[in-house]
């Protein structure tokens, strides 16, 4: 058997998460029925990042044990045909050691949060971009999210505290730059609580609307209390872009 990693794109407005689910269409569902019909057997796949419901990603890693034997190279090829109007692309396709988990080796995640931040809506960045019209004040944004780095309890943006664990999470880096029209949120941690980014996004949103203080973020942070941060933003705007590992994919 060997061990196979992919780095694939998809359109998360279409699917209802990444992790399998009876009855719903989900990325980790669309991959076991794509990949046999190339591997010749059942595929049960392992994602770095179990995206909710209208999360994108574009460097999704799935990794998976197959006995199929030929070469990789033409895996993007191949998968572009089976994956079809699917809303998944295989971006590459790549041998690992036995034993390699997507999920559990993976030193860490970013993510990338976009806001259309102008007078009038976008028919053409509709379901990719958050549309906030009030103007922000990215000074203030980033006061407040130099607060969330390093390790910190993150209870007050977890929407679901995990079953096993405690909620404590690494931060790496946390940037804010406005690109034009565009306001852009790209976070990097160790792991994510469930929805945590969102709440981030949506808190900090606060912050620059002026809702929220910059001073505030500790607070919301010391108080280990959903209700104490801000609205969870929608999934629409948000995309797991780069997974990070001791050997790069």
């Amino acid at each position: 058997m060997r061990t196979i990693a992919i780095v694939i794109e998809y359109d998360g407005s279409r699917f209802h998460g990444f992790q399998r689910q009876p009855e719903l269409r989900t990325v980790a569902g669309e991959l076991e029925r794509a990949l046999p019909i190339l591997c010749g057997h059942p595929i049960e796949v392992v994602g770095a990042g179990r995206t909710d419901a209208g999360v994108h990603a574009t460097g999704q890693v799935v990794s998976f044990e197959t006995s199929y034997d030929g070469s990789l190279a033409r895996w993007p090829v191949a998968l572009a045909g089976i994956l079809r109007g699917s809303g998944i692309a295989v971006l590459r396709a790549v041998e690992r050691s036995s034993g390699f988990s997507a999920r559990h080796d993976a030193l860490a995640r970013t993510y990338l949060y976009r806001i259309l931040n102008r007078a009038a809506p976008s028919p053409l960045l509709r379901g990719r971009t958050l549309f906030v019209r009030a103007a922000l004040d990215l000074t203030a944004m980033g006061e407040a999210s130099a607060v969330l780095l390093g390790e910190h309890d993150f209870t007050s943006f977890c929407a679901q505290r995990p079953e096993r664990g405690r909620p404590v999470r690494t931060v790496e880096a946390l940037k804010l730059e406005r690109n034009g029209e565009l306001v852009e949120l790209t976070i990097t941690a160790d792991s994510f609580l469930h929805q945590m980014v969102r709440i981030i996004a949506g808190t900090l949103i606060d912050v620059g609307r002026g809702r929220m203080g910059a001073g505030d973020m500790s607070t919301i942070l010391d108080a280990r209390d959903r209700s104490a941060a801000g609205a969870t933003a929608p999934a629409h705007a948000l995309y797991l872009t780069h997974v990070r590992y001791a050997d790069p994919l």
